[in-house]
């Protein structure tokens, strides 16, 4: 009973992560996804910029920033400025730079953070990352398919709103359990394709898609868990102090953040051990003596290598 407990995936998974380093790899990943935050704000930013160039577009926000702040509409009534607004008019300026530095951001930041990601990944199995030139081929590639694929992402929530909008729909849609188990299941298929392609493309050794399902789908499931749970953030510091929920948000972030890379590796793991448990190795480039990570995978005996043996064990 305690050996199959012990041979058990999950157990078996989770030593791998531990042997791999996965906590440390998954702090990395969470260090450059904050960094890439900053070139999307920017983006954001433009984005803002360019649609307040239409007159009747900013006519619309500058009203309801004042229906949202009575501070603002009384200083505008005063004849001061309000700002929020003011703000906006320098967005609607500088929406050009704004969209130059967050794009030139987002390439290189994201770039990094795929770097980190193969090179986490790659230690689950292990095996020897891309050189410094094919792999920022890759991070690029994968920014560029992220940008496009994020957009149902971000969507899906926002599903039951479009649900309750769109004329003809059946009510049982519109609200109660059946709307929010729907949303919840788009929710899981877009984080699990999102997951699916990392698992696919990152790594630095041929994949079959068989091979990432079960990954993708616990990190999609677990990822749209953490999507649920991260708004009671907001609910909790309300009522603090502006100082407070200044702190609270870095602080939450930063935490949400270092989640995400704790699923990424995650899911990761359970695609590596699946994986090579079945002995399925298809030339994956070996890691070099002093390499880059997996030291601990490849020197404990109870975890097995690309080739099918325990890692301590001759092939």
């Amino acid at each position: 009973m305690k050996d199959t407990l012990l041979n058990s995936l999950p157990v078996r998974a989770v030593r791998r992560f531990l042997d791999a380093q996965g906590p440390n790899w998954a702090t990395i990943v969470a260090w450059n996804l904050f960094f890439a935050f900053f070139p999307m704000v920017f983006l954001v930013i433009s984005v803002v910029g360019l649609a307040l160039r239409d007159p009747g577009t900013r006519a619309t926000v500058v009203q309801q920033v004042l229906a949202a702040f009575p501070s603002c509409q009384s200083q505008q009534a005063s004849g001061a400025s309000c700002p929020i607004v003011s703000a906006l008019d320098d967005f609607r300026r500088s929406s050009g730079l704004f969209a130059v530095i967050g794009i030139a951001g987002l390439l290189w930041s994201g770039a990094s953070l795929f770097s980190a990601i193969e090179q986490g990944l790659n230690s689950l199995y292990p095996c020897k990352s891309r050189d410094f030139i094919p792999q920022k081929v890759m991070g690029f590639g994968m920014v560029i398919i992220f940008t496009v694929l994020a957009v149902p992402l971000v969507a899906s929530g926002s599903l039951l709103g479009l649900l309750q909008s769109i004329p003809g729909v059946p009510d049982f849609l519109r609200s109660g359990p059946a709307s929010l188990l729907l949303q919840l299941a788009a929710g899981v298929v877009d984080a699990s394709l999102l997951f699916g392609i990392i698992y696919f493309v990152v790594p630095n050794r041929p994949q079959r898609v068989r091979e990432v399902v079960p990954g993708a789908i616990t990190a999609g499931v677990i990822f749209e868990a953490l999507t649920l749970l991260f708004p009671l953030y907001f609910g909790l510091v309300t009522h603090s102090p502006q100082w407070g929920q200044t702190f609270g948000f870095i602080f939450v972030l930063l935490f949400y953040f270092f989640l995400i890379g704790q699923i990424v590796m995650l899911g990761g793991t359970m695609n590596a051990e699946i994986a090579v448990a079945r002995g399925e190795d298809r030339g994956t480039p070996g890691l070099e003596t002093g390499g880059l990570g997996g030291q601990g995978v490849l020197a404990d005996p109870a975890v097995r290598t690309p080739a099918g043996t325990p890692a301590g064990k001759p092939g």
